[in-house]
């Protein structure tokens, strides 16, 4: 048997075996590259917006609560891009080395899986402090307007939770489409 017979046996075994061609997944790989750092970038973009918006808050809202507030808004802006990097980056293809595709692709899903279902830790609870200390600092403001002006500080306060909670789950719903999809490799993989 020449290496040429040998190879046409491997990719004939592959088809039959169900495993995806090799670059059926080098596409995939490729694909989920591009989002991820499509994705970052928008993150990025974004943080730099809250990092300038919060900033001019910080020097010109009213109450001294609405200030302080702003200025940990940034530092929490500072902190989710920095764990963004660190936990959520997009890793070239190309990096794999000499890790097979499958296994490489598996990882990826597997780090963007965990970066997902603990969003609420690292992207969304660092944040909370400084708009809670912003929402204080409104609220005494409209203590002197009555009713009215409280009742504006719930609903705000209400729309910036389910803002919140809509974020997490969102995240959390993608988290389980990778999970899907790590299963699916496992399966081809035999480790299912």
């Amino acid at each position: 048997m020449t290496d040429e017979d040998a190879k046409k046996a491997w990719q004939s075994s592959v088809a039959v075996g169900g495993a995806l061609p090799p670059d059926l997944l080098r596409h995939t790989a490729d694909k989920f590259y591009r989002r991820l750092r499509l994705r970052n970038a928008v993150e990025y973009v974004a943080c730099v917006i809250v990092v300038v918006s919060f900033s001019i808050y910080t020097f010109t809202l009213e109450h001294v609560l609405q200030r302080i507030g702003s200025a940990m808004v940034v530092v929490a802006t500072f902190y989710v891009g920095w764990q963004l990097h660190r936990r959520a980056s997009a890793v070239d293809p190309a990096r794999a080395g000499t890790m097979p595709i499958m296994e490489f692709v598996r990882a990826q899903f597997v780090r963007q899986r965990d970066a997902l279902n603990s969003i609420f830790w690292w992207y969304l609870l660092p944040f909370i402090p400084g708009l809670m200390t912003m929402v204080m600092g409104s609220m005494a403001l409209r203590i002197e307007e009555g009713m009215d002006g409280i009742v504006r500080g719930v609903i705000g306060l209400a729309v910036m939770t389910a803002i919140f909670a809509g974020v997490w789950w969102m995240n959390l719903h993608w988290a389980g489409k990778l999970q899907k999809h790590i299963d699916a490799i496992d399966a081809l993989m035999g480790e299912g």
